[in-house]
C-alpha cells in the first residue's frame, strides 16, 4: 500500500516538508517543491521540466488554438495528500490544521499557475473534482474551498491570464459559491443523471458574471447513432446558452472512450454555424 502523509503528527506551524512526503503522488506532477527559505516574493521554485509539455505544445500549435494550463485545487491537494479515508476525518477532527494546510497547498497551487502563465499559456484552469454535492456540503464547500480557489483566481488574474474553474457532478446547489471563488467561468455543468446541474438555472444564477462550459449529456451521447441524434442535444444547448453569450459548447465530464469522434467533431462546425447568427 501507497504510504501517505500522516493527518495526526502534521504540524501546522511546520509545514515546509510538505511537498516531499512519501506517496504523495501529485508532488511529481502537481506541486513544485517550494523554497520556504525566499524572503520575498511569490513562491516560484518550479523545475524547468514542468514546463514541457506546454513548450511542445505551443510550439506545435502556434497561434492556432488557446493552449490552456491547469492546476489542482487547494482541496484537492490535501485529499491526495493525506488519502481521501484520513483527510476527511481531518475535517472533523481539527479543521484548524485542515485550513493551515489548505493555505500551503494554495501557495503551491499559485506558484504552479503563475509558472504556466510565465510559459505563455492563453488560460488557466483549477480542477475542484471534490467540489460537489454528496462529497462535501455547501457550508463545507464556503469554508473549505471558497477563500482558498480565491487566492489562486486573484493570483491568475493579476498575471492578466484568464482562470476558471473544472468541476463534475452534482454542483448545481453551490454554482453561485462557485462564482465567489472570484472564477471566470465553469466547466463542465454535468446534467442528469451524472449530475443536477440544468444549463437555464445556471444561466439564470451566474450566467451575467461566468462563461458556461459544457452540459452535453455524456450518457446520451454514447447511446446516439446518428448525426441528426447529436445535432439537436448541441443545438438545444446552444439554444438555452447563447442568449447574452458566455456559454461554449462542449461535451460535460467527461467524453466516454467509445464515444465515436466523430459525435465530437460535429460541435465546432455547428458552433461555428450558429455563431454567425
Amino acid at each position: 500500500m501507497q504510504q501517505r502523509a500522516d493527518f495526526p503528527s502534521t504540524d501546522p506551524d511546520h509545514l515546509e516538508n510538505i511537498d516531499q512526503y512519501p506517496g504523495y503522488v501529485w508532488n511529481t506532477y502537481h506541486v513544485p517543491y517550494l523554497d520556504q527559505k525566499q524572503d520575498s516574493g511569490p513562491l516560484n521554485e518550479v523545475p524547468d521540466y514542468f514546463f514541457d509539455t506546454i513548450e511542445a505544445v505551443r510550439a506545435k500549435v502556434g497561434d492556432t488554438v488557446s493552449v490552456h494550463g491547469e492546476v489542482f485545487s487547494p482541496f484537492t491537494h490535501y485529499l491526495e495528500l493525506f488519502g481521501y479515508q484520513n483527510a476527511i476525518i481531518g475535517l472533523v477532527k481539527d479543521k484548524g490544521k485542515v485550513k493551515a494546510v489548505l493555505e500551503r497547498l494554495a501557495d503551491a497551487s499559485i506558484a504552479w499557475a503563475l509558472g504556466q502563465v510565465r510559459h505563455g499559456v492563453d488560460a488557466v484552469l483549477i480542477s475542484s473534482a471534490f467540489a460537489g454535492a454528496g462529497f462535501i456540503s455547501p457550508k463545507m464547500y464556503d469554508e473549505l474551498v471558497v477563500p482558498f480557489e480565491r487566492r489562486v483566481t486573484e493570483a491568475v488574474k493579476a498575471a492578466g491570464v484568464p482562470v476558471y474553474t473544472h468541476t463534475c457532478g452534482r454542483i448545481g446547489d453551490r454554482l453561485e459559491l462557485m462564482a465567489s471563488t472570484g472564477t471566470m467561468g465553469i466547466d463542465t455543468l454535468d446534467p442528469p443523471p451524472l449530475g443536477n446541474v440544468e444549463l437555464a438555472d445556471a444561466k439564470r444564477l451566474v450566467g451575467e458574471r461566468l462563461f458556461l462550459k459544457g452540459n452535453m449529456n455524456s450518457v446520451a451521447l454514447l447511446d446516439y447513432t446518428t448525426k441528426e441524434e447529436v445535432i439537436a442535444e448541441a443545438s438545444e444547448r446552444i439554444r438555452i446558452g447563447k442568449p447574452g453569450s458566455g456559454y461554449i459548447l462542449s461535451s460535460a465530464c467527461s467524453v466516454a472512450p467509445h464515444v465515436e469522434p466523430w459525435k465530437i467533431e460535429l460541435f465546432t462546425p455547428l458552433a461555428e454555424e450558429v455563431g454567425k447568427y
